[in-house]
Parts: structure tokens; C-alpha cells; sequence
């Protein structure tokens, strides 16, 4: 059976306005990359996007990914906002508790990524962490846009029970390992040749940190 919560209901005027600050950054991606994104929204079960960049050799972070990561960014701190809040009510008047989110997650986002291509250099794998970064970044930009609308029902919907929420916890990790799936299968040579490397990569930057951010939370 599913387990009830008091619901702590949550402040939703500053969470209007950063709705409103996703919105327009999709407009402005919507106007100044119209083919970029109609491509970009099929690159799971397709590989046009990829093929565009690849045939302008656009760097992996650019104008496109940058707006988008920051969509990503505000979607998942969110989410991770009122998920505190629902599970730790007493939480809701802690001084910038959305600040704290979301920097944190930069914070992670951005060394994980230098400690990323540190490792790529030592490891001799950079055209693997090259490809996988294309992929993990585009989709978790994806997965961004996906949480929108669920961000909006968790703000605007009177709901008691956590099964939205660990539902998107799921669907997020298969999420991962759909992508997963279809890098080892574009890239199955070069993963080969380097497995030994890929299974450390994977324990020491996609495995640990959520297993030390989970540990965090429980405690």
C-alpha cells in the first residue's frame, strides 16, 4: 500500500517566476536553433542530431546545450526542492534552501565534469568520455524538459502520496541505462578495447557520487 504524507504546502509566486524563466529559455531555443532542437528531441532513437554535429564538429558544449543545461539545471533543482520540502517539512523555512540545491548541483555538475576529462587524459580513453559526454549530456537535457510538466502537477496539484516521486526516480534510472544501452551498443569496439578503464570510470564518477549523495540524504 502506498504511504500518506502531510503535505507541506510550498511558497509558489519564486516557483512561478522560474517556470516562467524555463519557458522563455525554450522560446528563444525554439527561435534560434528550430531545426537543432526538432532533431535534438528524436537523438535517443536517432542519430541526425548527432550526425549535424559531428559534420559541423561543433564542440560538445555550445550555444544550444548551454541553454538547455540550464533548463536542466532549474528542472532538477525543482524537483529536488520540493522533494526535500515533501519528505522534510520542517526544511521548508530553511534560509535558501533552493539556492543551496541548486548550487550544490552545479557545483557537481561542473567538477564532475573536470574530474571527468582529468580522468580521460590519464585513462588514454578521451574519444570514449568525448562520446559518452555527448550522450549523458544531451540526455539529461532531454530528461530536463521531461520534468517540466511533472514539476508543474507537483506545484500547482494537491497531492498526498510519494509515488510521483519515486516513479521519477525510476523512470530516471532507466532513464540512464537506456543511454547507457545504446552508447555500449554504438561504441562496443572502442568500450571493448578500454573495458578495464570503462568499468573504473563508471565506479569512480557515475556509481560513487550518488551513492555518497544518497548516504547524505539519508542522514
Amino acid at each position: 500500500m502506498l504511504s500518506t504524507i502531510e503535505r507541506t504546502i510550498i511558497s509558489k509566486d519564486w516557483l512561478t517566476l522560474l517556470f516562467v524563466t524555463t519557458l522563455c529559455l525554450l522560446v528563444i531555443t525554439r527561435f534560434a536553433f528550430q531545426k537543432k532542437l526538432s532533431l535534438f528531441l528524436g537523438f535517443l532513437f536517432s542519430n541526425k542530431y548527432q550526425t549535424q554535429v559531428e559534420s559541423k564538429q561543433e564542440n560538445i558544449i555550445n550555444g544550444f546545450t548551454s541553454i538547455l543545461f540550464f533548463v536542466q539545471v532549474i528542472s532538477f533543482s525543482i524537483f529536488g526542492y520540493i522533494a526535500v520540502v515533501f519528505f522534510r517539512p520542517h526544511l521548508i523555512n530553511a534560509p535558501y534552501l533552493f539556492v543551496k540545491i541548486i548550487s550544490f548541483m552545479m557545483f557537481f555538475i561542473v567538477i564532475r565534469y573536470i574530474i571527468e576529462k582529468i580522468m580521460a587524459v590519464i585513462l588514454d580513453i578521451e574519444p570514449y568520455i568525448n562520446a559518452y559526454n555527448f550522450h549523458k549530456i544531451n540526455a539529461r537535457n532531454l530528461f530536463g524538459l521531461f520534468l517540466i510538466p511533472i514539476n508543474l502537477v507537483l506545484v500547482y496539484y494537491d497531492y498526498k502520496n510519494n509515488v510521483i516521486f519515486f516513479s521519477v526516480i525510476f523512470i530516471f534510472l532507466s532513464y540512464n541505462l537506456i543511454v547507457l544501452f545504446f552508447l555500449l551498443k554504438n561504441y562496443q569496439k572502442l568500450i571493448i578495447s578500454k573495458l578495464f578503464y570503462f568499468i573504473l570510470y563508471l565506479c569512480a564518477l557515475e556509481i560513487a557520487p550518488y551513492l555518497v549523495i544518497y548516504k547524505l540524504l539519508i542522514e
